[in-house]
């Protein structure tokens, strides 16, 4: 099974209008300084995932509207939610667990995400825990048009209230797919796309994992 899991600080105009992505993660003493503070998850619309396949691609820009109509059809008619969510909320999760951390749940969802809206929004917390899906999709091989494999890639922000800065961001970039049998449309989709949402699923874990051990500097148990 191929998996692969990286952190990357690219530019990310090209994929969703995001700027520069530093990866910076919290210094031991920063993370400690979390103990027993408030932190709230910013909410997204759902991002447009890409159904990217060789036709499509060789279409140009209607290809790629044609991609994100697709990819979005898939995720709505499977039911299959916005990775970046189940991240927010495992990331939570494990500081809750490892800083003793409260959850202030709000409902809002965000219009925009520059980091002033995002503090009017989600106010009332210590910490706004920022996490955005920037691409997701299935797309093909290089050396093999008809099989798939899935990448999907979200941007973490952790923003401090008092401050209204930026303390903690990185991307993470997950590639799940099979080298040896790789799957074919028909194949992820199928059983309500049982296998794309396995695909994603492994992905969360995968940025959970890193993330909290690497971003937030917190000891795991998985």
């Amino acid at each position: 099974m191929f998996k692969k899991l990286l952190f990357t600080a690219i530019l990310a105009t090209g994929l969703t209008g995001c700027a520069t992505v530093n990866h910076t993660p919290l210094s031991q003493e920063k993370s400690m300084e979390l103990t027993e503070k408030t932190i709230v998850n910013a909410n997204y619309p759902k991002a447009d995932f890409s159904a990217f396949t060789a036709g499509k691609a060789a279409l140009g820009p209607i290809g790629a509207a044609a991609m994100i109509s697709e990819g979005n059809e898939i995720t709505e008619q499977n039911e299959i939610p916005d990775p970046a969510v189940a991240i927010a909320n495992k990331l939570s999760d494990n500081l809750v667990k490892a800083r003793q951390m409260k959850q202030v749940l709000n409902s809002n969802i965000a219009t925009e995400d520059n980091v002033s809206n995002l503090l009017k929004s989600f106010s009332g917390a210590d910490y706004v825990l920022d996490v955005k899906t920037v691409n997701w999709m299935f797309n093909y091989y290089p050396s093999d048009w008809s099989h798939y494999k899935v990448t999907y890639t979200a941007r973490l922000r952790l923003i401090e209230s008092a401050s209204e800065k930026v303390v903690a961001e990185t991307l993470c970039t997950t590639v799940q797919g099979d080298d040896e049998n790789p799957p074919t449309q028909e194949q992820l989709l199928e059983n309500k796309a049982s296998l794309l949402k396995n695909y994603l699923d492994n992905g969360v874990d995968q940025c959970v994992d890193l993330l909290s051990e690497q971003v937030f500097m917190l000891k795991t148990t998985n």
